[in-house]
C-alpha cells in the first residue's frame, strides 16, 4: 500500500471512531506524544492526549445522533509527516428535524514505527450559505 493511501485509511480510521463514539478506536488513531494538540470548533486548544481524549469522550457522550462525512479531502505528504485537509459534514438529528453544519479541518499525522498517527486535528465552522445547504 502507497504511503498516502495509509494516511487516507488513518484519516478514515479517525472518523469511524468518531461516529461509532469508539473512545478505544480514537485513543489508537492518536500518537501518544505529549506535544499532540487538538482545536475543536469554537473551543480553545488543547495539548496532552490526556485532555484531547477527555475532550472526545464528552463529546460522545453528548453528541446524540450525530453522523460525520469527510469530503473534499486532500493528502499532502513530506519525509514522516502528512496532513490531510477536509470538510467535515455533520448531520445531527434532533427534534425538529436534521440540522446539517460544516466544518473545514486540517488533520496532522506523524509516521512512527511504520504507523501513521495523527498529532494535531483543527476544525473550523464554515460559514453556511443557500448554496451550500444542498451539498
Amino acid at each position: 500500500m502507497k504511503n498516502e493511501e495509509l494516511i487516507v485509511a488513518a484519516n478514515e480510521s479517525f472518523y469511524k471512531a468518531f461516529n461509532t463514539r469508539d473512545l478505544d478506536a480514537m485513543k489508537r488513531v492518536w500518537s501518544s506524544h505529549e506535544k499532540v494538540t487538538c482545536v475543536h470548533p469554537g473551543w480553545e486548544p488543547l495539548s496532552g492526549l490526556e485532555s484531547i481524549i477527555d475532550s472526545w469522550q464528552g463529546i460522545f457522550k453528548n453528541s446524540g445522533n450525530m453522523d460525520i462525512q469527510a469530503t473534499d479531502i486532500s493528502v499532502t505528504t513530506s519525509e514522516g509527516l502528512a496532513w490531510v485537509s477536509c470538510v467535515e459534514k455533520l448531520y445531527t438529528i434532533a427534534t425538529h428535524g436534521v440540522l446539517a453544519s460544516k466544518v473545514f479541518s486540517t488533520n496532522l499525522f506523524q509516521l512512527n514505527e511504520g504507523s501513521w498517527e495523527m498529532i494535531m486535528h483543527h476544525a473550523s465552522p464554515l460559514p453556511s450559505s443557500p448554496e451550500s445547504e444542498e451539498d
